[in-house]
């Protein structure tokens, strides 16, 4: 599916995986990581990313942050 619909009233949805990061216990910060178009693989893409996050966690440049990913649909 083309994000760019025939129909100028047309509806178009895709998924959102959104980077969660806060360090320590501070402000949150919000990025879009990627764009999926299909629901399911961008859930499998956000549990992917939250696996890798686990493994870091205790590298040297990660120390303090929390990070997350969530996918989270859009429509426009």
């Amino acid at each position: 599916m083309s994000i760019f619909a025939k129909d100028k009233n047309a509806f178009c949805t895709t998924n959102l995986i959104v980077k969660v990061r806060q360090y320590k216990d501070g402000e949150h910060f919000f990025s879009i990581n990627s764009i999926v178009v299909d629901s399911v693989k961008a859930r499998t893409v956000a549990e992917k990313l939250n696996e890798v996050v686990e493994i870091e966690k205790d590298n040297a440049e990660n120390k303090g942050w929390k990070n997350r990913y969530y996918s989270k649909p859009f429509t426009f």
